[in-house]
């Protein structure tokens, strides 16, 4: 009996024998092209990708392992695994965010509120206004103080261009350990997941729209994480963003959602440097 795809055709022998058909396609991930695609259980894939992916994996379960026993362990987890350009923004939190009239009073109120809406109801959160008035600060100081409420809860805070940054770097590192498959997994694994600075690239006098890799790498950690919370940040209204992005991201971020409007806050970064004068 033989095997047909399309002009191939494979003995039975052959799959009996070693278990997959070598295919005469190349993969295309740089690197890989002198290596032949195979068809192994019902997949054509690439045996060095999968074999990165399947190292990814193995890291990823290692480093959940080491972090899920204890309640230190989660917090530590938080500080290790967060993704973000300056490992500073980590050491925010509410209590030292400045608030110097009621809009700033009322926005500082209701991030201390915001931890037990979300553990308890499940909610997303949506942070909006211009740079710099503070609102990857106060995501800090939200998803620490889950931590302090749950123990029960792993957050994670993730800078989006950063991410986007490092999953690219990765594409062209056959050694990076950390690659496109750990990251998702550990992104869509998290309780609590915090993504600061959504449509970073994105200008709000422009019609450009998100690149189609943003887009599909943020589908597909919100898709993974349906049913559990995602707290954004970005410079865009939810409007000014969903004419930008695909509606399915934007539909995911406005499920259960708490709005958190920035537009009439100062620029924390002039009101840090005067003091340090």
């Amino acid at each position: 009996m033989v095997l047909k795809m399309g002009e191939l055709k494979i003995p039975d022998s052959q799959i009996e024998r070693t278990g997959y058909i070598e295919l005469p396609e190349h993969c295309d991930v740089p690197g890989h092209e002198k290596l032949n695609m195979i068809h192994f259980k019902g997949e054509i894939i690439c045996p060095r990708c999968k074999l990165e992916k399947n190292n990814q994996e193995f890291a990823y379960e290692k480093t959940r392992e080491h972090f899920d026993n204890t309640a230190e362990g989660r917090r530590l987890f938080f500080y290790q695994n967060s993704i973000v350009h300056n490992r500073a923004i980590l050491d925010k939190g509410i209590r030292d965010y400045i608030n110097k009239n009621d809009e700033e009073s009322h926005i500082k109120k209701k991030a201390n509120t915001t931890p037990r809406e979300v553990i308890e109801d499940n909610r997303n959160v949506f942070m909006y206004g211009s740079a710099g008035t503070g609102k990857s600060h106060l995501l800090v100081g939200i998803l620490k103080n889950i931590n302090e409420i749950s123990t029960e809860k792993r957050c994670l805070f993730v800078s989006v261009p950063k991410l986007l940054g490092n999953i690219k770097k990765s594409f062209n590192d056959p050694r990076e350990l950390k690659g496109e498959a750990y990251y998702m997994k550990l992104l869509s694994d998290t309780d609590i997941l915090g993504l600061d600075d959504i449509g970073a690239e994105l200008s709000m006098n422009t019609t450009k729209q998100a690149s189609d890799f943003t887009i599909n790498t943020l589908y597909n950690i919100l898709n993974a994480r349906e049913g559990k919370s995602t707290l954004f940040t970005s410079n865009l209204t939810i409007e000014q963003l969903s004419r930008l992005m695909d509606e399915r991201i934007i539909s995911r971020i406005k499920t259960n959602v708490i709005y958190m409007d920035f537009n009439e806050i100062s620029d924390k970064r002039e009101i840090a440097y005067k003091l340090k004068q």
